[in-house]
């Protein structure tokens, strides 16, 4: 039996524009990208699928469940580091509500994949905790619309390349490989 490679996740790298950039198209050229990385010990991606679930007859009795719509987040926590432009920039929206809280972000995965789109900083704590102990610091990444895909090919994917297509199109090279 051969060696198993596990990737271990700080090896995923997350980052948002903190010059607060709104568009892919033009404002990603001038973005000023920051790691989401020092004083955080948790990432967790969500994709909260919108499903319809409709019984037909063929199904004698039986759902058949598609999903029709995705609500991609990424959730961070960990230790308020002050300095850090990344919590720095996240932290200094805490009060912000509507366009305000839009910026962009990129998540590139181990294999170099990457995931872009315009985000918006959701639930931002910026301290908290006991008086003795590190200050918190937590907030949701929510993607809005639907994300560009860049598999390490560096070949731009916006769409399957047909409609039998699962998963990562291309597949996904792991980077210990």
């Amino acid at each position: 039996m051969g060696k198993t490679h596990f990737d271990l996740n700080f090896k995923n790298l997350l980052e948002l524009d903190i010059n607060g950039g709104t568009d892919l198209t033009t404002d990603k050229e001038k973005a000023n990208w920051a790691k989401l990385s020092r004083g955080i010990s948790t990432i967790t991606p969500s994709a909260a699928d919108k499903t319809d679930a409709t019984p037909y007859w063929d199904g004698e009795g039986f759902n058949d469940t598609e999903v029709t719509g995705k609500n991609i987040t990424f959730a961070l926590s960990g230790h308020r580091v002050m300095g850090d432009p990344a919590q720095d920039y996240v932290a200094s929206h805490f009060l912000d509500i509507g366009d305000k809280l839009r910026t962009l972000a990129r998540w590139t995965d181990p294999a170099g994949n990457v995931v872009e789109s315009v985000a918006t900083l959701t639930s931002i704590v910026p301290f908290g905790g006991t008086a003795d102990a590190k200050q918190t610091f937590s907030f949701t990444l929510a993607l809005n619309g639907k994300p560009v895909y860049t598999p390490a090919s560096g070949v731009k994917v916006t769409s399957p390349v047909s409609p039998q297509s699962t998963g990562v199109t291309g597949g996904v090279k792991l980077s210990g490989e």
